[in-house]
Protein backbone atom coordinates (compact mmCIF):
# COMPACT_ATOMS: atom_id res chain seq x y z
CA UNK A 1 0.00 0.00 0.00
CA UNK A 2 1.32 3.01 -1.32
CA UNK A 3 -0.99 5.48 0.84
CA UNK A 4 -1.68 4.71 4.44
CA UNK A 5 -4.66 6.68 5.82
CA UNK A 6 -3.73 7.23 9.39
CA UNK A 7 -6.22 8.34 12.47
CA UNK A 8 -5.20 9.48 15.98
CA UNK A 9 -7.96 8.97 18.36
CA UNK A 10 -7.05 11.59 20.86
CA UNK A 11 -9.44 12.08 23.43
CA UNK A 12 -9.87 12.02 27.06
CA UNK A 13 -10.18 8.54 28.59
CA UNK A 14 -12.43 7.77 31.61
CA UNK A 15 -10.11 6.87 34.61
CA UNK A 16 -10.11 3.26 35.20
CA UNK A 17 -12.91 2.39 33.45
CA UNK A 18 -12.09 0.48 29.98
CA UNK A 19 -15.82 -0.15 28.82
CA UNK A 20 -16.96 3.64 29.35
CA UNK A 21 -13.75 4.43 27.63
CA UNK A 22 -14.14 2.07 24.54
CA UNK A 23 -18.03 3.39 24.30
CA UNK A 24 -16.12 7.34 23.99
CA UNK A 25 -13.74 6.14 21.03
CA UNK A 26 -16.82 4.53 19.12
CA UNK A 27 -18.68 7.94 19.78
CA UNK A 28 -15.78 9.87 18.30
CA UNK A 29 -15.15 7.27 15.29
CA UNK A 30 -19.22 8.05 14.44
CA UNK A 31 -18.71 11.25 12.62
CA UNK A 32 -14.78 10.49 11.10
CA UNK A 33 -13.72 9.35 7.86
CA UNK A 34 -12.67 5.80 6.94
CA UNK A 35 -9.19 4.67 7.76
CA UNK A 36 -6.77 2.06 7.33
CA UNK A 37 -5.14 2.48 10.86
CA UNK A 38 -5.96 4.06 13.23
CA UNK A 39 -3.90 4.81 16.67
CA UNK A 40 -5.27 4.84 20.17
CA UNK A 41 -3.28 6.55 23.80
CA UNK A 42 -1.06 4.50 25.57
CA UNK A 43 -2.98 2.90 28.25
CA UNK A 44 -5.48 3.46 25.98
CA UNK A 45 -8.65 2.65 27.67
CA UNK A 46 -7.64 3.70 31.82
CA UNK A 47 -5.13 6.87 31.29
CA UNK A 48 -1.99 6.52 32.84
CA UNK A 49 -2.55 4.24 36.33
CA UNK A 50 -0.29 2.22 38.62
CA UNK A 51 -3.48 0.16 39.72
CA UNK A 52 -2.18 -3.12 38.35
CA UNK A 53 -5.52 -4.74 39.11
CA UNK A 54 -7.64 -2.04 37.28
CA UNK A 55 -5.28 -1.47 34.20
CA UNK A 56 -5.29 -4.64 33.07
CA UNK A 57 -7.24 -5.18 30.23
CA UNK A 58 -9.41 -8.61 30.28
CA UNK A 59 -9.36 -11.19 27.15
CA UNK A 60 -13.11 -10.34 27.02
CA UNK A 61 -12.43 -6.68 26.56
CA UNK A 62 -9.70 -7.10 24.15
CA UNK A 63 -12.54 -8.79 21.83
CA UNK A 64 -14.55 -5.93 21.74
CA UNK A 65 -11.65 -4.07 20.62
CA UNK A 66 -11.02 -6.65 17.76
CA UNK A 67 -14.67 -6.00 17.02
CA UNK A 68 -14.48 -2.51 16.24
CA UNK A 69 -11.53 -2.88 14.31
CA UNK A 70 -13.56 -5.71 11.93
CA UNK A 71 -16.86 -3.76 11.71
CA UNK A 72 -14.84 -0.31 10.76
CA UNK A 73 -12.23 -2.55 8.70
CA UNK A 74 -9.20 -0.93 9.88
CA UNK A 75 -6.47 -1.66 11.67
CA UNK A 76 -5.98 -0.88 15.30
CA UNK A 77 -3.07 0.35 17.22
CA UNK A 78 -3.83 0.71 20.91
CA UNK A 79 -2.17 0.37 24.60
CA UNK A 80 -3.33 -1.78 27.68
CA UNK A 81 -1.71 -3.86 30.55
CA UNK A 82 -0.74 -7.37 29.74
CA UNK A 83 1.42 -9.64 31.65
CA UNK A 84 2.53 -7.09 34.03
CA UNK A 85 4.08 -5.42 30.61
CA UNK A 86 2.61 -1.90 29.81
CA UNK A 87 1.64 -3.04 26.17
CA UNK A 88 1.01 -1.73 22.65
CA UNK A 89 -0.89 -4.29 20.48
CA UNK A 90 -1.81 -3.72 16.48
CA UNK A 91 -4.64 -5.65 15.01
CA UNK A 92 -5.13 -5.95 11.49
CA UNK A 93 -8.77 -5.37 9.72
CA UNK A 94 -10.04 -8.54 10.46
CA UNK A 95 -9.20 -7.94 14.56
CA UNK A 96 -6.75 -10.15 14.47
CA UNK A 97 -3.83 -9.64 16.86
CA UNK A 98 -0.25 -9.60 14.71
CA UNK A 99 1.76 -7.34 16.86
CA UNK A 100 2.93 -6.10 20.21
CA UNK A 101 5.20 -3.80 21.60
CA UNK A 102 6.34 -3.99 25.96
CA UNK A 103 7.20 -0.71 26.48
CA UNK A 104 11.04 -1.12 27.20
CA UNK A 105 11.67 2.53 28.77
CA UNK A 106 9.57 2.65 32.03
CA UNK A 107 8.89 6.54 33.88
CA UNK A 108 10.31 6.08 36.87
CA UNK A 109 9.55 9.69 38.10
CA UNK A 110 5.88 8.53 37.74
CA UNK A 111 7.08 5.04 39.58
CA UNK A 112 6.36 3.04 36.36
CA UNK A 113 9.09 0.42 37.72
CA UNK A 114 7.33 -0.38 40.55
CA UNK A 115 4.36 -1.53 39.12
CA UNK A 116 5.40 -2.85 35.62
CA UNK A 117 8.17 -4.47 33.81
CA UNK A 118 10.49 -3.41 31.25
CA UNK A 119 10.02 -4.97 27.93
CA UNK A 120 13.15 -5.88 25.56
CA UNK A 121 14.42 -4.21 22.46
CA UNK A 122 11.19 -3.84 20.00
CA UNK A 123 10.36 -5.92 17.07
CA UNK A 124 9.25 -3.82 14.12
CA UNK A 125 5.51 -4.63 13.36
CA UNK A 126 4.47 -5.50 9.54
CA UNK A 127 0.88 -3.76 8.53
CA UNK A 128 -0.08 -3.73 4.70
CA UNK A 129 3.66 -3.39 2.74
CA UNK A 130 4.45 -0.88 5.72
CA UNK A 131 7.12 -1.31 8.41
CA UNK A 132 6.61 0.08 11.65
CA UNK A 133 8.83 0.94 14.91
CA UNK A 134 6.97 0.48 17.85
CA UNK A 135 7.21 3.05 21.15
CA UNK A 136 5.23 4.06 23.90
CA UNK A 137 5.58 7.63 25.60
CA UNK A 138 8.47 7.67 27.70
CA UNK A 139 10.31 5.76 24.71
CA UNK A 140 10.48 8.98 22.94
CA UNK A 141 13.20 10.30 25.08
CA UNK A 142 16.17 7.98 24.05
CA UNK A 143 16.91 7.99 20.11
CA UNK A 144 18.90 4.97 20.21
CA UNK A 145 15.30 2.74 20.10
CA UNK A 146 15.01 4.28 17.11
CA UNK A 147 18.60 3.90 15.68
CA UNK A 148 18.68 0.60 15.00
CA UNK A 149 17.62 -0.70 11.71
CA UNK A 150 16.11 2.85 10.82
CA UNK A 151 16.59 2.05 7.21
CA UNK A 152 14.30 -0.61 7.35
CA UNK A 153 10.93 0.61 8.22
CA UNK A 154 9.04 3.54 7.49
CA UNK A 155 6.46 4.79 9.98
CA UNK A 156 7.22 5.41 13.81
CA UNK A 157 4.02 4.99 16.05
CA UNK A 158 4.25 6.32 19.49
CA UNK A 159 1.22 6.13 21.73
CA UNK A 160 1.64 8.68 24.88
CA UNK A 161 0.04 9.99 27.92
CA UNK A 162 2.37 12.89 27.94
CA UNK A 163 2.05 15.85 30.37
CA UNK A 164 1.05 19.03 29.10
CA UNK A 165 3.14 20.59 31.50
CA UNK A 166 6.32 19.00 28.78
CA UNK A 167 4.05 19.71 25.80
CA UNK A 168 7.10 21.43 23.96
CA UNK A 169 9.27 18.41 24.53
CA UNK A 170 6.88 16.06 22.76
CA UNK A 171 6.35 18.18 19.61
CA UNK A 172 10.44 18.60 19.63
CA UNK A 173 11.36 14.86 20.36
CA UNK A 174 8.79 13.45 17.39
CA UNK A 175 10.14 16.58 14.93
CA UNK A 176 13.58 15.20 16.34
CA UNK A 177 12.98 11.46 15.66
CA UNK A 178 11.77 11.81 12.38
CA UNK A 179 14.60 13.88 10.86
CA UNK A 180 17.28 11.55 12.70
CA UNK A 181 15.65 8.80 11.16
CA UNK A 182 14.48 9.96 7.62
CA UNK A 183 10.78 8.15 8.60
CA UNK A 184 6.84 8.96 8.63
CA UNK A 185 5.87 9.68 12.65
CA UNK A 186 2.74 9.62 14.50
CA UNK A 187 2.11 10.63 18.16
CA UNK A 188 -1.09 9.78 19.51
CA UNK A 189 -1.26 12.00 23.18
CA UNK A 190 -4.52 11.51 25.16
CA UNK A 191 -6.20 14.95 26.55
CA UNK A 192 -7.81 15.74 29.84
CA UNK A 193 -6.94 14.99 33.42
CA UNK A 194 -5.91 12.41 35.42
CA UNK A 195 -5.80 12.61 39.56
CA UNK A 196 -2.25 13.58 39.35
CA UNK A 197 -1.13 15.31 35.74
CA UNK A 198 -3.40 17.09 32.84
CA UNK A 199 -2.95 16.52 29.37
CA UNK A 200 -3.10 18.85 26.09
CA UNK A 201 -3.10 16.37 23.66
CA UNK A 202 -0.70 17.17 20.57
CA UNK A 203 -1.19 14.66 18.50
CA UNK A 204 0.71 14.95 15.15
CA UNK A 205 2.11 13.12 12.16
CA UNK A 206 5.23 14.83 10.42
CA UNK A 207 7.10 13.60 7.50
CA UNK A 208 10.03 12.26 7.21
CA UNK A 209 11.66 15.87 7.01
CA UNK A 210 10.19 16.52 10.75
CA UNK A 211 7.85 18.66 8.65
CA UNK A 212 3.92 18.58 10.37
CA UNK A 213 1.33 17.08 8.03
CA UNK A 214 -1.89 16.72 10.66
CA UNK A 215 -2.13 18.46 14.21
CA UNK A 216 -4.70 18.15 16.65
CA UNK A 217 -6.19 20.78 18.17
CA UNK A 218 -6.48 21.06 22.27
CA UNK A 219 -9.45 19.01 22.13
CA UNK A 220 -11.29 15.38 21.31
CA UNK A 221 -10.51 14.47 18.19
CA UNK A 222 -9.73 11.91 15.18
CA UNK A 223 -7.55 13.17 13.51
CA UNK A 224 -7.17 11.64 9.69
CA UNK A 225 -4.32 12.11 7.31
CA UNK A 226 -2.66 10.01 4.60
CA UNK A 227 1.06 9.55 4.66
CA UNK A 228 3.12 8.42 1.53
CA UNK A 229 5.71 6.05 0.41
CA UNK A 230 7.15 7.99 -2.31
CA UNK A 231 7.39 10.68 -0.41
CA UNK A 232 9.82 8.76 2.37
CA UNK A 233 11.74 6.87 -1.09
CA UNK A 234 12.59 9.87 -2.42
CA UNK A 235 13.43 11.82 0.84
CA UNK A 236 16.07 8.83 1.47
CA UNK A 237 17.50 8.61 -2.05
CA UNK A 238 17.87 12.20 -2.28
CA UNK A 239 19.67 12.81 1.31
CA UNK A 240 21.74 9.90 2.25
CA UNK A 241 21.87 10.86 5.82
CA UNK A 242 21.43 6.54 6.98
CA UNK A 243 24.17 5.55 5.26
CA UNK A 244 26.53 7.59 6.58
CA UNK A 245 26.21 6.28 10.05
CA UNK A 246 29.24 4.77 11.57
Amino acid sequence: MDVLRLGLVQYDPVWCDPEASLARVVELLETSPPTDLLVLPEMSFTGFTMETDRSTLAEEFRAKVAELARRRETGIVYGGVEDGFNRASLLDREGRRIGTYDKRHLFSLGHEPHHYRPGPPPLDWEFEGWRIRPAICYDLRFPYHFWNGAEDYQLIIVPACWPGSRERHWKTLLAARAIENQSWIAGCNRIGAEPRLTYSGGSSVLDPSGQPVALAEDREEVLVTEIRMDLLESTRSRFRFLSDRL
